[in-house]
């Protein structure tokens, strides 16, 4: 999916870093949110889970630290514009209470919602749970 507007959450924007599963598909949205045919958008939350990613596959030794300080530096200028989470809170919540997911996953959905677009993701947990509400046609997997 490209093209449009789109909500990127971090389990998507870590693999424009990371070398694993879905890793070419999402850096394919990156490459597009590059060229401007995209627009990507995220919560600023996004911003410490990405840290969190990287910190916890230095603990699993599965990177050194430069690398993990490349990635955030690549991820500093990664074309995505962050939204305050403090206005999309209280959408947030709702979505969490009537839905059961997180409300750090919440934010994203609620950003969706909020900028009639599309959320991609590669928490399939997250999709499925949202599968039957109001907000399961925001999501797409990636």
């Amino acid at each position: 999916m490209t093209g449009g507007l789109l909500v990127v959450d971090a389990n998507v924007a870590a693999k424009w870093y990371l070398k694993e599963e879905g890793h070419e598909r999402a850096s394919e949205i990156m490459e597009a949110g590059l060229r401007g045919e995209t627009r990507l958008i995220a919560p600023i939350l996004i911003a410490a889970e990405i840290g969190n990613v990287l910190w916890q596959r230095t603990r699993r030794g599965e990177m050194v630290d430069d690398e993990v300080r490349e990635a955030w530096a690549a991820f500093e200028v990664a074309p995505v514009d962050l939204f305050d989470i403090k206005s999309l809170m209280p959408l947030a919540l709702d979505i969490s209470l009537e839905t059961g997911c997180a409300v750090y996953d919440a934010l994203y959905v609620a950003l969706a919602e909020a900028e009639d677009a599309k959320l991609i993701t590669a928490d399939r947990r997250l999709a499925r749970r949202l599968e039957g509400t109001p907000f399961g046609s925001l999501v797409e997997t990636l």
